[in-house]
């Protein structure tokens, strides 16, 4: 047998450096391709139930933020993150919006906004968004569970984007304040359903929420955002 000395075993990977590598590669191994993804979530009862729902229509999420100056689009414009954009959808102000969501934890004062006047002269025109996302292994914490800062991220940035929906398009979109409710650890390599909506307007003031949903409807997340909507003069 040929002893080891300490300098040669200072030099070996340690058990738990060894572990880490082999959750890495594993994940490697279980990653999906783009098509994969987009072949599974195009048969997602939850994406058929969307189709079909009535005042439910689908939003080019890419193109959205290609004619918008929605300042919190990252998640959704950097691929890295998300092999592929999520799938989303816009609820018309005259859509039953509360009945999508779990609405024995919403307050009364939470829920989604129906047509109102946001300025004189304008209308809401889509007091929600739901979005199907793909949460990529990529974007661990801990092993199989999403970061919580990427968490964050994908919630402003649907938010912004339920912002710019109802906003002018000489208008610039800025998040004020995002206050987050972790319930569940969210899983990676796998699906999401997130509802994102409009529940009062002070001005050029929105308050909104959102709710990350499994796709067995349990409860993952909730959070309030209020975010500004200044013409873009204003912050130039």
């Amino acid at each position: 047998m040929i002893p080891l000395s300490p300098s040669m075993l200072a030099n070996q990977p340690s058990v738990a450096s060894a572990a880490v590598l082999a959750r890495r590669l594993f994940a490697m191994w279980k990653s999906k391709s783009a098509d994969e993804i987009m072949s599974k979530r195009a048969s997602l009862p939850a994406v058929c139930e969307l189709k079909k729902a009535p005042g439910c229509s689908p939003v080019d999420v890419e193109n959205m933020l290609r004619n918008t100056s929605c300042s919190s689009s990252s998640h959704f414009a950097y691929r890295p993150i998300s092999k592929i954009a999520p799938l989303a959808f816009a609820w018309s102000s005259n859509a039953d919006c509360a009945k999508q969501l779990l609405t024995d934890v919403v307050p009364k004062d939470r829920l989604p906004i129906m047509s109102r006047s946001l300025h004189s002269t304008r209308q809401i025109q889509v007091p929600m968004v739901t979005l199907i996302d793909h949460i990529d292994d990529n974007v661990c914490g801990h092993p199989g569970l999403i970061h919580g800062g990427m968490t964050t991220t994908i919630a402003n940035s649907s938010l912004s984007l339920l912002a710019a929906l109802n906003a002018p398009k000489d208008a610039r979109i800025v998040p004020l304040s995002l206050n987050m409710d972790y319930r569940k650890p969210i899983p990676t390599n796998d699906f999401v359903k997130i509802h994102a909506w409009l529940y009062q307007i002070n001005g050029d003031k929105m308050k909104t929420a959102i709710h990350f949903y499994s796709l067995k409807n349990e409860m993952l997340v909730e959070a309030v955002s209020d975010i500004a909507v200044y013409p873009l003069s204003a912050v130039d």
